[in-house]
């Protein structure tokens, strides 16, 4: 095992199915069938920005974005706060239909509150992750946004669009770690226009 791998290698991170190891049962159960595949922009880099949002769109049923990240292809990859902005205007404008109702968040400890609380009301935040606490992409560093499927006082659960229909169960604290791991602190975005979800998928 490579030093880099064995300094971010945590103890308590899992891959499993939609229950903690410790028994705890998933806030945000979003079907399998509605997992999407990160995909390249017209430049070929990636979407996984667009690809999180659209899981959040599919569990609040925010239509305009249900299908961001296909939308999101014929233009260049990345994302950051202002693309988005930028890029949720313009599907809208495109579209005749009203901007929905969202938040940006940037920050460090304090944003876990704000997290927690939206998922506390049924809100499927999209979230910056820095690295795999399990081991994946060989332990190195990347620049990259998934889909937080949970986050209590215990346990947080993330949903990497790079391997859709799996599930990454993680301390708070390693959460905390990879949020904000690249330039020290989270971006957090979360649709506010929750609608009911979808139903189970069995």
């Amino acid at each position: 095992m490579n030093k880099l791998l064995a300094g971010l290698l945590l103890i308590g991170a899992t891959l499993g199915g939609t229950t903690a190891p410790d028994g705890t049962e998933i806030q945000i159960d979003l079907p399998k069938s509605q997992h999407l595949q990160n995909m390249g922009g017209s430049d070929g880099k990636g979407l996984c920005v667009f690809t999180s949002i659209s899981h959040s769109a599919r569990w609040s049923r925010v239509e305009l974005l249900e299908n961001f990240r296909d939308y999101m292809t014929k233009y260049p990859g990345g994302g950051y706060p202002d693309k988005v902005t930028q890029y949720i205007k313009k599907i809208a404008q495109e579209k005749g239909q009203p901007v929905p109702n969202y938040v940006q968040i940037q920050g460090k400890q304090e944003t876990l509150d704000t997290l927690k609380l939206a998922l506390k009301n049924n809100l499927c935040p999209s979230v910056t992750y820095g690295f795999s606490p399990t081991g994946r992409y060989r332990g190195q560093r990347i620049a990259h946004m998934v889909t937080l499927l949970h986050l209590d006082d215990k346990n947080a659960c993330i949903l990497d669009n790079n391997y859709p229909g799996t599930y990454e169960w993680l301390t708070v604290d390693e959460f905390y770690r990879t949020f904000t791991a690249m330039g020290g602190s989270g971006w957090a975005v979360i649709l506010l226009d929750a609608g009911p979800p979808p139903l189970p998928w069995n």
